[in-house]
């Protein structure tokens, strides 16, 4: 069974939240920005979009998995990507380090 399209998370309940956070994280005025400013627009760099990502897994408790990094180019993208991972369950995030910082650490 396919989901119902109208059910699929598509972020509209994070886009708020997501851009609080970017906001902060980035120092970015909300009134020149909106859900579809692109990152790149904001001086968002891949590095900078890891730092995002690991915000969200912290404010949100759950692990992200990295892949979707390339997801996150603008609110909108994050605000879905986050959608996603909450709708499926993602796991609760454990103290410490965000999940994809476990997962990637050098030995």
């Amino acid at each position: 069974m396919g989901q119902n399209p109208s059910m699929a998370a598509d972020g509209s309940e994070y886009v708020d939240e997501i851009k609080a956070l970017v906001c902060e994280t980035f120092d970015v005025d909300p009134d020149t920005i909106d859900e579809n400013t692109p990152f790149a627009e904001m001086g968002v760099d891949s590095r900078r979009r890891v730092r995002l990502l690991a915000t969200v897994e912290v404010e949100f408790g759950i692990d992200i998995d990295l892949d979707e990094l390339d997801r996150l180019v603008d609110i909108r993208g994050a605000a879905t990507v986050l959608a996603e991972a909450v709708e499926s369950g993602a796991k609760p995030r454990k103290r410490g380090l965000p999940g994809f910082l476990r997962r990637n650490r050098l030995s």
